[in-house]
Protein backbone atom coordinates (compact mmCIF):
# COMPACT_ATOMS: atom_id res chain seq x y z
CA UNK A 1 0.00 0.00 0.00
CA UNK A 2 2.76 2.23 0.85
CA UNK A 3 5.61 0.50 -0.52
CA UNK A 4 6.23 2.84 -3.45
CA UNK A 5 5.81 5.77 -0.89
CA UNK A 6 9.26 7.12 0.06
CA UNK A 7 9.68 7.24 3.76
CA UNK A 8 10.96 9.23 6.04
CA UNK A 9 10.57 11.35 9.13
CA UNK A 10 6.97 10.18 10.39
CA UNK A 11 3.86 8.33 9.05
CA UNK A 12 0.55 8.13 10.88
CA UNK A 13 -1.84 5.24 10.12
CA UNK A 14 -4.77 5.86 12.66
CA UNK A 15 -5.51 9.25 14.45
CA UNK A 16 -8.27 9.14 16.42
CA UNK A 17 -8.99 12.68 15.76
CA UNK A 18 -8.10 12.88 12.07
CA UNK A 19 -10.77 13.06 9.45
CA UNK A 20 -12.16 9.40 8.16
CA UNK A 21 -9.55 7.94 11.07
CA UNK A 22 -10.52 4.34 9.97
CA UNK A 23 -10.04 4.81 5.90
CA UNK A 24 -7.35 2.60 5.89
CA UNK A 25 -8.94 -0.22 8.19
CA UNK A 26 -11.15 -2.93 7.94
CA UNK A 27 -13.28 -3.83 11.46
CA UNK A 28 -14.47 -6.81 12.59
CA UNK A 29 -17.27 -7.98 15.80
CA UNK A 30 -19.44 -10.24 16.06
CA UNK A 31 -22.73 -9.47 15.11
CA UNK A 32 -24.42 -12.11 17.17
CA UNK A 33 -22.68 -10.00 20.29
CA UNK A 34 -23.33 -6.63 19.73
CA UNK A 35 -24.20 -6.04 23.33
CA UNK A 36 -20.96 -6.85 24.57
CA UNK A 37 -18.53 -6.50 21.55
CA UNK A 38 -18.16 -3.06 19.56
CA UNK A 39 -16.06 -0.54 17.73
CA UNK A 40 -16.77 3.25 18.52
CA UNK A 41 -15.91 6.40 18.44
CA UNK A 42 -16.30 8.39 21.44
CA UNK A 43 -15.26 10.80 24.21
CA UNK A 44 -12.22 9.87 26.43
CA UNK A 45 -14.41 8.51 30.03
CA UNK A 46 -12.58 9.69 32.71
CA UNK A 47 -10.87 7.27 35.12
CA UNK A 48 -10.20 7.40 38.54
CA UNK A 49 -8.53 9.96 40.19
CA UNK A 50 -5.08 8.91 39.61
CA UNK A 51 -5.68 9.27 35.67
CA UNK A 52 -3.66 12.54 35.01
CA UNK A 53 -4.32 12.54 30.81
CA UNK A 54 -8.19 12.81 29.80
CA UNK A 55 -8.31 13.02 25.84
CA UNK A 56 -11.01 15.87 25.14
CA UNK A 57 -11.26 14.81 21.44
CA UNK A 58 -12.15 11.63 19.95
CA UNK A 59 -10.95 8.13 21.36
CA UNK A 60 -11.49 4.72 19.12
CA UNK A 61 -12.89 2.41 21.54
CA UNK A 62 -12.45 -1.58 21.00
CA UNK A 63 -14.25 -3.77 23.31
CA UNK A 64 -15.56 -7.07 23.93
CA UNK A 65 -15.65 -10.05 26.28
CA UNK A 66 -13.58 -12.28 23.39
CA UNK A 67 -10.76 -10.28 22.12
CA UNK A 68 -10.06 -12.85 19.33
CA UNK A 69 -13.18 -12.11 17.26
CA UNK A 70 -13.29 -7.84 17.85
CA UNK A 71 -10.27 -5.95 16.33
CA UNK A 72 -9.18 -3.56 13.81
CA UNK A 73 -6.60 -4.28 10.86
CA UNK A 74 -4.56 -2.34 8.76
CA UNK A 75 -4.49 -2.41 5.42
CA UNK A 76 -8.18 -3.13 4.89
CA UNK A 77 -7.61 -5.30 2.20
CA UNK A 78 -6.86 -9.03 3.51
CA UNK A 79 -4.17 -9.63 0.48
CA UNK A 80 -2.87 -5.54 0.90
CA UNK A 81 0.24 -5.00 3.13
CA UNK A 82 1.40 -1.78 4.16
CA UNK A 83 5.10 -1.70 2.71
CA UNK A 84 5.86 0.63 5.99
CA UNK A 85 10.08 0.39 5.62
CA UNK A 86 10.66 3.30 8.90
CA UNK A 87 11.73 0.91 12.11
CA UNK A 88 9.91 2.28 14.75
CA UNK A 89 6.24 2.28 15.53
CA UNK A 90 4.35 4.08 18.05
CA UNK A 91 0.82 3.81 19.65
CA UNK A 92 -1.25 5.39 22.24
CA UNK A 93 -3.76 3.28 24.03
CA UNK A 94 -5.94 3.11 26.90
CA UNK A 95 -5.96 0.54 29.19
CA UNK A 96 -9.57 -0.36 30.28
CA UNK A 97 -8.06 -2.95 32.66
CA UNK A 98 -9.68 -5.53 30.61
CA UNK A 99 -7.59 -8.63 28.20
CA UNK A 100 -5.92 -7.03 25.28
CA UNK A 101 -3.74 -7.58 22.31
CA UNK A 102 -2.33 -6.66 19.03
CA UNK A 103 0.32 -8.26 16.45
CA UNK A 104 2.93 -6.68 14.21
CA UNK A 105 3.22 -8.59 10.52
CA UNK A 106 6.61 -7.85 9.58
CA UNK A 107 9.02 -8.83 6.77
CA UNK A 108 12.99 -9.61 7.00
CA UNK A 109 15.72 -9.57 4.26
CA UNK A 110 15.78 -13.51 4.07
CA UNK A 111 11.54 -12.87 2.60
CA UNK A 112 10.22 -14.43 5.89
CA UNK A 113 7.57 -13.34 7.35
CA UNK A 114 7.67 -12.58 11.55
CA UNK A 115 4.98 -11.75 13.29
CA UNK A 116 5.07 -9.76 17.05
CA UNK A 117 1.93 -10.54 19.20
CA UNK A 118 1.58 -8.29 22.19
CA UNK A 119 -0.48 -9.10 25.27
CA UNK A 120 -1.11 -8.16 29.00
CA UNK A 121 -1.98 -11.37 29.69
CA UNK A 122 0.91 -13.42 28.63
CA UNK A 123 3.37 -14.32 31.57
CA UNK A 124 6.46 -15.06 29.78
CA UNK A 125 7.69 -14.47 26.17
CA UNK A 126 7.86 -17.41 23.43
CA UNK A 127 9.39 -17.61 20.17
CA UNK A 128 8.84 -19.63 16.98
CA UNK A 129 9.85 -19.74 13.84
CA UNK A 130 7.51 -16.99 12.45
CA UNK A 131 5.55 -15.22 15.54
CA UNK A 132 7.45 -13.69 19.13
CA UNK A 133 4.41 -13.67 21.73
CA UNK A 134 5.54 -11.25 24.46
CA UNK A 135 4.36 -9.72 27.63
CA UNK A 136 3.22 -6.34 28.03
CA UNK A 137 2.83 -4.08 31.00
CA UNK A 138 0.41 -1.41 30.90
CA UNK A 139 0.39 1.26 32.94
CA UNK A 140 -3.40 2.31 34.44
CA UNK A 141 -4.76 4.80 31.57
CA UNK A 142 -2.93 6.00 28.91
CA UNK A 143 -0.24 4.51 27.56
CA UNK A 144 2.52 5.82 25.08
CA UNK A 145 4.56 2.68 23.14
CA UNK A 146 7.37 2.82 20.94
CA UNK A 147 8.38 -0.52 19.39
CA UNK A 148 12.04 -0.74 17.74
CA UNK A 149 11.20 -3.60 14.81
CA UNK A 150 14.27 -3.36 13.74
CA UNK A 151 16.17 -3.71 17.01
CA UNK A 152 13.35 -6.80 17.91
CA UNK A 153 14.09 -8.89 14.58
CA UNK A 154 17.48 -8.63 15.00
CA UNK A 155 17.77 -9.89 18.37
CA UNK A 156 14.46 -12.15 18.17
CA UNK A 157 15.43 -13.99 14.55
CA UNK A 158 18.76 -12.78 13.81
CA UNK A 159 17.29 -11.17 10.67
CA UNK A 160 17.21 -7.51 9.24
CA UNK A 161 13.72 -5.41 9.30
CA UNK A 162 12.76 -5.08 5.77
CA UNK A 163 9.03 -3.41 6.20
CA UNK A 164 5.84 -3.62 8.20
CA UNK A 165 3.54 -5.76 6.64
CA UNK A 166 0.37 -5.15 8.64
CA UNK A 167 -1.31 -4.30 12.03
CA UNK A 168 -4.41 -6.13 14.08
CA UNK A 169 -5.17 -4.31 17.56
CA UNK A 170 -7.42 -6.46 19.09
CA UNK A 171 -10.13 -5.52 21.84
CA UNK A 172 -10.42 -4.09 24.65
CA UNK A 173 -8.60 -0.92 24.22
CA UNK A 174 -8.85 2.71 23.92
CA UNK A 175 -6.90 4.11 20.87
CA UNK A 176 -5.45 7.17 19.87
CA UNK A 177 -2.55 7.21 17.42
CA UNK A 178 -0.60 4.31 15.33
CA UNK A 179 2.10 5.98 13.56
CA UNK A 180 5.73 5.06 12.28
CA UNK A 181 9.20 7.43 12.45
CA UNK A 182 12.71 6.67 11.42
CA UNK A 183 13.28 7.52 14.63
CA UNK A 184 12.32 7.53 18.75
CA UNK A 185 10.05 10.62 18.51
CA UNK A 186 10.01 12.02 22.06
CA UNK A 187 6.75 13.41 23.45
CA UNK A 188 7.36 17.15 22.83
CA UNK A 189 8.85 16.42 19.39
CA UNK A 190 5.11 15.56 18.35
CA UNK A 191 2.82 17.94 17.01
CA UNK A 192 0.54 19.52 19.56
CA UNK A 193 -2.63 17.35 18.61
CA UNK A 194 -0.80 13.90 18.86
CA UNK A 195 1.01 14.58 22.52
CA UNK A 196 -0.17 12.67 25.66
CA UNK A 197 1.49 14.70 28.12
CA UNK A 198 0.38 18.08 26.85
CA UNK A 199 -3.13 17.41 27.80
CA UNK A 200 -2.39 16.20 31.50
CA UNK A 201 -4.99 17.37 33.92
CA UNK A 202 -4.21 19.98 36.84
Amino acid sequence: MLRGVYHSGMITVFNSTGTNPLQLWSTAAPATDAENSSICFGKDEAGDNNDKIHIEGAVLTIKSQNLRDTFISCPRSLDGTLGIKLPFMTIQLKNLGHLFSFEIETLDDHKLIRRFRASNYQAQAQLDHDIATLPLRLEQGWNHLTFDLEDMTKRLYGRKHCETRRITIHASIGLRLVMFSDRIVAEEQLPGELRLYGILDD
